[in-house]
């Protein structure tokens, strides 16, 4: 399979959302061909229902949707696998991070801010931050 054709489907499962300033998922830096296991069977359906490579890429976006649609229906478990090895990549990117306005750098040790929280909540979680640390001690 040509690196066009993976991109295009790649784009067509994660789309750029303008709106959001969102990337797609080849502007994010994923690259579905190194997943090989959980791809190639979703691969194959699309391929199939678009009637091959050059097929799908002059295809519509349209088009491309209802292949990918296919393949979905044809492989649910595929399809999620192939989605649980997508997703956190692509939320975790850097293009997609500061999309979303945070920065790209491990939380860890300065964090994120948080947002203020109201006086109920405050006062709950200073109730719990004055009781200390409580666990239960080893079985005997």
């Amino acid at each position: 399979m040509t690196d066009a054709f993976l991109k295009a489907v790649l784009d067509t499962i994660l789309p750029p959302e303008a709106g959001m300033g969102l990337p797609g998922g080849s502007a994010a830096g994923l690259d579905i061909g190194r997943q090989d296991a959980m791809a190639g069977p979703v691969l194959l359906i699309v391929l199939a229902a678009a009637g091959g490579e050059e097929s799908f890429l002059r295809a519509s976006a349209e088009e491309r949707r209802v292949a990918v649609e296919a393949a979905e229906r044809q492989a649910p478990e595929a399809f999620r696998a192939l989605l649980a090895v997508l997703l956190p990549d692509y939320y975790e990117s850097e293009a997609v991070l500061n999309a979303f306005g945070w920065r790209a750098e491990p939380p860890q040790p300065q964090g994120h801010p948080l947002a203020d929280v109201d006086e109920a909540t405050g006062e709950a979680l200073e109730r719990v931050r004055r009781r200390g640390k409580i666990w239960r001690s080893p079985a005997r």
